[in-house]
């Protein structure tokens, strides 16, 4: 694929606003849950403090995750590795799920990271991250 003008490969910016969309989504998805009847219930059982706590973590991360992905769109390569290793452990999360029942968000999700993984390593991109 042809370069944009920053010099950064066609693949790496669309694997960039994939990334965006998946870290954008799962804090959307993490907020839906906590406001949602089913945290209600979880609440009833173990109170509120845990799953609050819980969503704080999961919104550091996030962040933790976005800056990730900000590297990851400067072509440092230790973020497109770390990058790789967070898609696997989404990959894993997605069948877990569907094992248990899943929902459809969660396959869109892995897909995403999927093709996001893959264009992080095509179209010029490894020649990207050699030179920054």
């Amino acid at each position: 694929m042809a370069n944009t003008t920053s010099g950064r490969p066609t693949t790496v910016t669309v694997a960039f606003v994939i990334w965006l969309i998946v870290v954008l989504a799962n804090i959307l998805s993490g907020v839906i849950n906590l406001v949602s009847g089913s945290a209600s219930d979880a609440a009833d059982s173990v109170g509120t403090a845990p799953l609050v706590g819980g969503a704080i973590f999961a919104f550091i991360l996030a962040i933790i995750e976005l800056i990730i992905v900000f590297k990851m769109r400067d072509g440092r390569n230790w973020a497109r590795i770390v990058l790789t290793v967070l898609a696997i452990l989404q990959i894993i999360g997605v069948g877990v799920g569907a094992a248990s029942g899943g929902n459809a968000f969660g396959w869109i999700g892995g897909v995403a990271v999927i093709v996001a993984t893959i264009l992080m390593y095509v179209g010029g991109a490894n020649g990207y991250f050699r030179r920054h």
